[in-house]
């Protein structure tokens, strides 16, 4: 068999079962596809898929930085917490400090108020004692204004005798006081 027996045989799909007109016409047909694809569609197709991966590969970045700027909330939240945790616990010190202090002032002053009304109510009772005295010492003169009175049988009611008994009297007092 020739050559052109041989193209015969395949042209009429004999001998292997490949028609060689259609696979020429199917290869041309898959060449102009090819081309109009790898001109206009690939180019499209591969912006497309470069703009999905930019924007997945910029939402993984936002999502990381996104993870940072939280933890870097997180440790500032930790951080203000902290902060707030040791003012409060210095403001319940000087609370505490303040009150012991108002307390201290507070028992000093009753203590002074106490002391006060003490040295009053002793003014008071040695006030009451010296009122006392004069009464008694009054009573102790009329007391012996009378009975000198009836030890010498008369009435003795001149105001010498008086202001002598009254000093005699004083003087013992002050003797008894000394």
């Amino acid at each position: 068999m020739t050559i052109a027996t041989t193209s015969l045989v395949l042209a009429e799909g004999g001998g292997l079962g490949i028609n060689a007109l259609g696979f020429l016409s199917q290869l041309i047909s898959f060449i102009i596809v090819f081309w109009i694809l790898w001109k206009w569609a690939f180019p499209l197709i591969t912006k497309t898929l470069e703009q999905r991966q930019t924007v997945i590969r910029e939402g993984i970045e936002n999502a990381e930085k996104a993870k940072r700027d939280l933890a870097e909330a997180k440790a500032g939240a930790e951080r203000i917490l902290a902060d707030a945790r040791v003012k409060g616990q210095e403001t319940i010190e000087r609370a505490q400090k303040a009150a012991q202090q108002e307390e201290k002032r507070i028992i000093e002053e009753a203590h002074a108020r106490a002391e006060q009304v003490a040295q009053q109510q002793i003014a008071r009772i040695q006030q009451e004692a010296n009122r006392a005295r004069i009464e008694l010492s009054r009573m102790v003169v009329d007391l012996s204004i009378g009975a000198a009175g009836k030890v010498v049988g008369r009435t003795v009611d001149s105001r010498d005798n008086r202001r002598l008994v009254e000093e005699f009297v004083s003087a013992s007092d002050q003797a008894r006081n000394n």
